[in-house]
């Protein structure tokens, strides 16, 4: 921090009497320089201490939870040894509702677990989603609601008959297709992920539209740009 701090030229009375009005103003800058730098090295070296004051506190978090279990497997393996158990046996002490249950827990979590990345287009990811789209559309015993006694003729068709005979679905069920579809559009339109934003950081956008843009913006210049902008943030710039 020493080093980075430049001390700002002594004010000599005699030496700034002696100066062309030109050196004079010049002589300003050069102090009005000097203290601006200064003051960008303090905001830079502030922000920098909330940053990972941040991510420290988060840090932290992590480790707990991670010293958490890191106790509670102690604890589990100190329980097997005085029962003189091996740590593959811990299933004997479970009872059959606590296996049901974490059973039950892992089921949920895998069912409702979101698609990451390169997943979501993946081919379970895609029978997931399917299958969901099911449970929310009208069930049906067979046949149309229109005609009760299509359910036993369907039953006994040929299906080498396929697209012979007469399959036209019902009007119902084509309205809640063609509501499913909408449904689903909507949902498509309304999803956005979730970003976290910072308080801290710099307003260089008029609206959400020109952030997106700034954003691309920067992901394919910032490799040429941050340097100059830094210099000229600095006063340093050549």
């Amino acid at each position: 921090e020493e080093e980075e701090e430049e001390e700002e030229p002594a004010v000599d009375e005699e030496a700034l009497a002696a100066m062309t009005p030109a050196q004079r103003r010049l002589f300003q800058l050069r102090l009005r320089l000097n203290q601006s730098r200064k003051l960008n090295r303090q905001e830079v070296k502030a922000e920098h201490d909330r940053m990972m004051g941040r991510k420290s506190g988060k840090a932290e978090l992590q480790q707990q939870r991670k010293q958490d279990r890191k106790d509670n497997k102690q604890r589990w393996a100190q329980e097997l040894k005085e029962r003189g158990l091996q740590a593959e046996d811990g299933c004997l002490l479970e009872t059959a509702e606590q296996a049901g249950q974490q059973y039950d827990h892992r089921a949920r979590k895998a069912k409702k677990a979101a698609a990451f990345g390169w997943d979501v287009f993946n081919q379970d990811s895609l029978r997931r989603a399917y299958n969901r789209r099911l449970d929310n559309l009208p069930k049906h015993t067979g046949g149309s609601s229109s005609d009760p006694g299509a359910a036993s003729s369907q039953g006994n068709s040929n299906p080498i008959n396929y697209g012979v005979e007469d399959d036209k679905p019902s009007e119902d069920r084509l309205e809640a297709m063609v509501t499913e579809m909408r449904q689903q559009d909507e949902k498509r339109k309304k999803f956005s992920r979730r970003r976290t934003e910072y308080s801290e950081q710099d307003i260089d956008y008029i609206n959400d539209r020109n952030k997106v843009f700034n954003k691309k913006i920067k992901r394919a210049f910032d490799k040429y740009t941050v340097e100059i902008r830094q210099n000229l943030e600095r006063g340093t710039a050549l």
